[in-house]
């Protein structure tokens, strides 16, 4: 879920200043959806002004591109696919182009450099890694240029854990490296980017995780914080080139309820090595109540975000956990913030670092929440939205996946 500098202004007064931002979200009832916010005098409207049924059955993830203007989405479904949509006016979408990939796709990434760019696809029940070229036209015969299938010798010990099941697809400060947290086999995947080809090459030393613990997402941070490579936030009174520079992984285990970081290093051309810290679990009394889950982790600044499944804590509303990156490497919880709605699946951060969206699956609405940009703390809901057809507990409906579309002023 890439964010993406910049934004869009239309001056209404000298005096008064109006801001559209787009948004889209998918929802698997099988439609991609249009969102525009609109922010004026301190109000802000969110409203619904384009739906494309597209992207086959069960639309899971969308990433954007903003490169080429398009917006790419997966499919779930048995067969899968990766539909290329391309983004017009007002965030109209027009189905541009369509590859069938293997079954259940959840999350992909663009890497490789400008001109020569790649997308990699985690396919949860596919078990499995896919990767195209891109971008790519209706008119082609395209066929993957990667695919790793993994098999799982030893069933796992809790349900889901029958066969490997990659969840997340991210690549490494230096865009050299890919990730794929596997909740099946739990552990994390680490492979070396080919950027010619955008050939993927095992490392063959897997991040472990202990048994059951099932690994869903995670996010790099670089700097102490002031770097991400899922969200670049400038504060005022930081360098934007640190002088020192320190990664530290962040991982979310879905099933063993912990974040767990990791100090990483590299050497020389070799793949980066993994220390495993402390993990522990990001909720008031370090114990999740019943049911509750980890899904969704980003980063911004000195903050780490993790959104809570199924916790209830807001008068049957779920949660967000901010955490703050102390200088000595430790993270401590700041506290929780409602979500807005039921089972926050995904969330996401604008550029500016000023808001939050928040796409909570079983509701099916999409939140709006300011974020102080220079303390990292969440603040009031600003506006929401129900986005497609509203989901039932368990059943895997819903909202699925959120992203704003912010381009270059």
């Amino acid at each position: 879920m890439s964010s993406h500098e910049g934004c869009t202004l239309y001056l209404a007064l000298p005096t008064l200043t109006t801001a559209t931002a787009t948004l889209f979200a998918t929802n698997y009832d099988g439609n991609v959806y249009s969102l525009s916010l609109d922010t004026q005098g301190g109000k802000h409207t969110l409203k619904q002004t384009h739906q494309l049924k597209t992207c086959g059955l069960a639309p899971s993830w969308l990433t954007v591109d903003t490169e080429h203007d398009l917006l790419w989405c997966l499919d779930e479904s048995s067969p899968g696919s990766l539909t290329a949509l391309t983004v017009g006016k007002d965030g109209e979408l027009q189905e541009s182009a369509k590859v069938a990939t293997l079954n259940g796709g959840v999350s992909s990434v663009i890497y490789g450099d400008k001109g020569n760019q790649f997308q990699a696809i985690a396919h949860y029940s596919g078990a499995a890694i896919s990767s195209f070229k891109i971008p790519f036209g209706n008119k082609e015969e395209v066929k993957p240029i990667y695919i790793q299938e993994f098999n799982l010798a030893v069933k796992g010990p809790k349900p889901g854990q029958e066969q490997s099941r990659p969840h997340q697809v991210f690549v490494d400060p230096k865009n050299s490296f890919l990730l794929s947290p596997d909740l099946g086999m739990d552990l994390v995947h680490v492979f070396r980017i080919d950027k010619q080809s955008g050939k993927l090459n095992d490392c063959m030393s897997p991040i472990e995780f202990d048994k059951g613990s099932g690994p869903r997402h995670g996010v790099f941070v670089t700097s102490g914080g002031n770097h991400t490579r899922q969200l670049t936030v400038r504060h005022k009174g930081l360098p934007q080139k640190p002088h020192a520079e320190h990664t530290r992984l962040y991982v979310v285990e879905e099933l063993g309820y912990k974040l767990c970081p990791f100090d990483v290093s590299y050497a020389g051309d070799g793949c980066p090595k993994f220390k495993k810290l402390d993990c522990f679990t990001p909720y008031p009394g370090s114990a999740l109540p019943v049911n509750a889950t980890l899904s969704e982790i980003q980063a911004a600044g000195q903050n780490l975000y993790v959104s809570i499944r199924s916790d209830k804590k807001f008068e049957g509303k779920d949660s967000l956990a901010t955490l703050t990156l102390a200088k000595n490497g430790s993270v401590v919880l700041d506290g929780l913030h409602s979500s807005g709605g039921s089972v926050p699946r995904t969330f996401v951060l604008n550029q500016k670092g000023d808001l939050v969206a928040v796409g909570n699956q079983v509701s099916s609405n999409v939140v709006i929440v300011e974020r102080n940009p220079e303390t990292g703390k969440l603040g009031k809901e600003v506006a929401s939205l129900q986005v497609g057809k509203v989901g039932t507990p368990g059943k895997g409906d819903g909202l699925s996946s959120l992203v704003w579309y912010e381009k270059g002023c």
